[in-house]
């Protein structure tokens, strides 16, 4: 048997109910295709990296499934292709089995994982102010020090000038 994955963007604008019409028909086309549906979950809406279709957000949908043949997989990929409320999507084979896991277990994993994310930005952040409060300094140093060389060498020439006179 193999495993596959398929993530699938759908419309932002869908409020849930909606978003839960598309994922039943998406799994009933599975039922036709005698795939067995392992997990099938809603990420939740995510900024996309380039427009599609004037959509600058997307609501991300995570599809594991298993079959025995790969023979339907080329007509649930078009099946996906012509679904209107389906923006883009993509599968992919897996080496091993996915864990099978609630929607309740989902959602406490990805709950976590995005406080963990928000840590490492943040952290990130005060590196990133760190990093261009020494610049600051760096720079009002170099000023500074440019400033001096600057009055040194008028002394000097200073010096200079009442030598010649």
């Amino acid at each position: 048997m193999r495993y596959y994955e398929s993530l699938y963007i759908v419309n932002p604008n869908f409020e849930q109910s909606r978003i839960d019409e598309v994922m039943k028909l998406v799994s009933d086309k599975c039922g036709d295709y005698k795939f067995k549906i392992i997990n099938h979950h809603t990420w939740g809406k995510k900024r996309l990296a380039y427009s599609i279709q004037k959509h600058k957000y997307g609501s991300f949908i995570l599809l594991h499934f298993a079959s025995e043949t790969a023979d339907k997989l080329k007509e649930f990929d078009r099946f996906m292709y012509l679904n209107k409320h389906i923006l883009r999507n993509q599968t992919v084979v897996l080496n091993q089995e996915p864990e099978v896991s609630s929607d309740d277990e989902y959602k406490k994993k990805n709950d976590v994982d995005k406080k963990a994310d928000e840590s490492v930005v943040e952290d990130s952040n005060d590196k990133v102010d760190k990093k261009a409060d020494e610049s600051v300094d760096e720079d009002s140093n170099d000023k500074v020090d440019e400033k001096a060389d600057e009055s040194v060498e008028e002394d000097s020439s200073d010096k200079v000038d009442e030598k010649a006179d």
